[in-house]
């Protein structure tokens, strides 16, 4: 799926780039090559180093994430300020078979990328069996 989504970047960046230069006399033809060279090499190199840098995991407490191709960053989602969990499946992660969790809080959603239906499901229920809802409501 990453690498599809980095293959229609490059197939509108490269292009366009390229255009730019040749219409626009204010845009050098190196720096039309210079943005055509990166686009290759994030498409070359991004979905690798992004399907390596994912991580989850679901603690009694937390659901905790790690990601970031060039940059790392890391999410800790106390299970207690969880207000819902959807599964999202879309035209083009139903093309993979894959679809998304995603945990909502009051600070907004954190997702989770490209798990299998079964999986997602079962991630989904755990969430789900850690929340507690107060009986004095």
């Amino acid at each position: 799926m990453w690498w599809g989504e980095a293959l229609i970047g490059c197939a509108v960046v490269v292009p366009g780039s390229l255009v730019l230069s040749a219409n626009v006399s204010w845009f050098p033809f190196w720096l039309a090559l210079v943005i055509t060279g990166w686009a290759i090499v994030t498409a070359a190199l991004g979905p690798p180093a992004r399907h390596r840098r994912w991580r989850w995991a679901l603690h009694e407490e937390e659901l905790d994430l790690l990601h970031g191709t060039w940059e790392e960053t890391g999410t800790i989602v106390p299970v207690t300020r969880i207000q819902h969990v959807s599964v999202e499946r879309t035209g083009w992660t139903n093309l993979f078979g894959l679809v998304r969790v995603q945990v909502h809080t009051a600070a907004g959603e954190t997702t989770i990328p490209g798990l299998e239906r079964p999986q997602a499901d079962e991630l989904r229920d755990r969430i789900l069996s850690k929340l507690h809802t107060p009986d004095d409501l």
